[in-house]
């Protein structure tokens, strides 16, 4: 396992600015890892989400996926895009990948798809899938009562909230768009859908809203180093997204 940078364009690994990246991030993966220490002969695939989670609640820019995907297909090296949190609706669109026009070889999906209940699938090309019987196994794979929940929230995604999410996410980011230009402490807004970042520009920033927000009955989760995450449930309502959005410019004040 070699890893790369991500594209965090707001703290970007090579100092960068967003108007001047050369997507410096597939460079080095292009320049250095396959010329060194991953040769193309030696690499099966190059695994990442589309949106990062853990990391930041990070989006990369549509050039990006462009020139990874040029680099994967001509070294003939597979795409696999961990969407275990930004799939199943969660950015606006069934899977983040649509977003950048892209399609992964292989998909790794979980959580979300049976709504909490322990299921992870992983989906792939027809011509990839040529595994034979027992050649892969799962100590709890293909729990009916699992399955019986993923297919109740598929169905349920498709009838109404991936719009949902899209329109949700939409009344959030329009708010919080002049959040950089209103509190000090806020330096970059960002996300799709209902996967939102919002980078504070120290981590004690973001520690102090996390508590402050907790006192207030706002439950939201740190993500990477400075950010806070927003991931409600796909259900959530505009007079709760309001009450969201007043208690964090509250506790930014």
């Amino acid at each position: 396992m070699v890893h790369a940078p991500y594209p965090y364009c707001y703290r970007c690994p090579f100092g960068r600015e967003p108007e001047t990246c050369a997507v410096e991030c597939v460079k080095h993966i292009e320049d250095t890892l396959l010329k060194t220490i991953a040769p193309p002969e030696e690499t099966a695939a190059i695994v990442l989400e589309p949106v990062q989670g853990e990391g930041g609640y990070v989006v990369p820019p549509q050039k990006f996926f462009d020139e990874l995907t040029r680099v994967a297909q001509q070294n003939g090296i597979l795409l696999i895009f961990d969407e275990v949190q930004s799939g199943m609706g969660r950015t606006g669109k069934m899977w983040a990948a649509e977003h950048f026009g892209v399609v992964p070889d292989i998909l790794a999906v979980a959580k979300g798809i049976a709504s909490g209940m322990p299921l992870g699938a992983t989906v792939a090309r027809a011509d990839l899938m040529t595994w034979p019987p027992g050649a892969h196994a799962s100590t709890f794979g293909g729990n009916p009562v699992c399955c019986a929940a993923a297919l109740a929230t598929i169905a349920l995604l498709e009838e109404g909230l991936v719009e949902n999410a899209a329109r949700m996410g939409s009344h959030l980011m329009d708010r919080m768009r002049e959040w950089p230009a209103r509190f000090p402490q806020v330096g970059e807004v960002r996300g799709l859908g209902l996967m939102i970042g919002i980078e504070l520009v120290a981590s004690e920033f973001r520690d102090r809203v996390l508590r402050q927000a907790f006192e207030r009955g706002l439950l939201v989760l740190g993500a990477g180093d400075s950010t806070i995450r927003l991931s409600p449930p796909l259900v959530i309502t505009r007079d709760q997204c309001d009450f969201a959005m007043e208690t964090l410019e509250e506790c930014l004040t």
